[in-house]
Formats: C-alpha cells, sequence, structure tokens
C-alpha cells in the first residue's frame, strides 16, 4: 500500500513539474501601445499628460502601470475608472502641471525630457523605449487639423494649390 501511495505521489511530482513551464508558456505578454507626452497651452500655462494604452490579448489586468520620467517612477491612473477591458485596450494617463513635470525634468522647457512606461500583468514586466517625443493635444485645446488652402490629391484646377496649373 505504502508502495502504491509513493509511486502516486511521485507521479502527481512529476506531472506537475511538467505541466507548469507549459502553463506559463500559454500567456501572451501585454502590449504597450501609443505611449505619449501630450502638452497643451492655455491661459499662458503649459500642462502635460502622459498617456499609454495596455492591450492583453489574454485579458490580464495590469498590476501596475508606471511612467518613468527622467528615471524617476510616477504611477498613472485609468483615464476612465470603469474600463477594465484589457482585450480591447485601458487608456492611461498621467496629468501634471507645468511645476509639477518641472520637478522631473528641469530641462521641459528646452523640450529636454525622456520617459518611457512600464506594467507587468502578474507574468512578467513589459516596458517601452525610451521616448522624447512631445505631441500637441489638440482635441483638449478644442484645435482640429484641416486643409485651409483647399488642396488636394488631384492638383485640379479648383485644388487651390496651384499646382499643374500652367
Amino acid at each position: 500500500m505504502n508502495k502504491i501511495i509513493m509511486a502516486l505521489l511521485t507521479l502527481i511530482f512529476a506531472i506537475s513539474l511538467f505541466v507548469s513551464p507549459i502553463l506559463a508558456a500559454e500567456n501572451t505578454s501585454p502590449e504597450l501601445q501609443n505611449g505619449v507626452l501630450l502638452y497643451t497651452f492655455k491661459n499662458n500655462t503649459f500642462s502635460y499628460k502622459f498617456q499609454v494604452e495596455y492591450k492583453d490579448a489574454d485579458g490580464d489586468i495590469p498590476r501596475y502601470m508606471f511612467v518613468f520620467i527622467n528615471g524617476s517612477r510616477r504611477e498613472m491612473i485609468k483615464a476612465d475608472i470603469t474600463d477594465n477591458n484589457a482585450k480591447d485596450g485601458i487608456l492611461y494617463i498621467l496629468p501634471m502641471s507645468e511645476d509639477e513635470l518641472f520637478k522631473f525634468a528641469p530641462k521641459v522647457k528646452e523640450w529636454d525630457i525622456q520617459y518611457w512606461f512600464r506594467t507587468n500583468d502578474g507574468k512578467g514586466p513589459v516596458s517601452t523605449k525610451i521616448s522624447k517625443l512631445f505631441v500637441l493635444d489638440i482635441e483638449s485645446m478644442g484645435l482640429s487639423i484641416s486643409n485651409s488652402a483647399g488642396g488636394g490629391g488631384n492638383a485640379g484646377p479648383s485644388s487651390g494649390c496651384g499646382c499643374g496649373n500652367k
């Protein structure tokens, strides 16, 4: 009887050693997409917002979401607190005033800053590459992109660009 119990325990232990790595290998790492530092200018003051989208094909919610600003770690928050659909994507933000950002990046006035994003779905960390990109947040400033010259791809007489006219 003891031999049978020992054989069963050994078999269960051996199976668990082989199955655990297989199950762990089935995880799809999350993706961090469209990471950016947005800025606005209103009433003679700059404001900033770090933004990144978290996606996970397995639907795993991130354990944390950080932005590193010149090496200093800051925690990000969900743009929509009710959004828990990691498969569809969850937008994370970190709004900062001009003074707050200057604490971490004193050369931001010269547009000199480095940042990257980091997360973990509980199965391993994922980071983006370092970025120095600033993007004007036209949406929050109420602006839109339009071609006021009326130009188009077909340089016809009414295109407004004057190209192709003799």
